[in-house]
């Protein structure tokens, strides 16, 4: 399971870098992922707004301003 994630985590972060926006990445990535169990919902950490994406793992997938990792 750990490596599903980590290999969602490594994707998004490749086209971020590649210059695809966010919504892109949502609509061709996470959206259909069977590991994303809802919508970004907002937040606020260290580095300023972000989106925080529910996995069923219970943890989630964070988007900010240094790209996505697993908080």
């Amino acid at each position: 399971m750990a490596d599903i994630v980590s290999k969602l985590v490594r994707e998004c972060n490749a086209a971020w870098t590649k210059g695809v926006d966010f919504l892109t990445i949502w609509h061709t990535t996470l959206k259909q992922h069977p590991y994303v169990a809802g919508q970004p919902l907002q937040d606020q950490n260290e580095a300023g707004p972000a989106l925080m994406i529910p996995l069923v793992t219970g943890r989630h997938l964070i988007f900010d301003a240094s790209g996505f990792w697993l908080g």
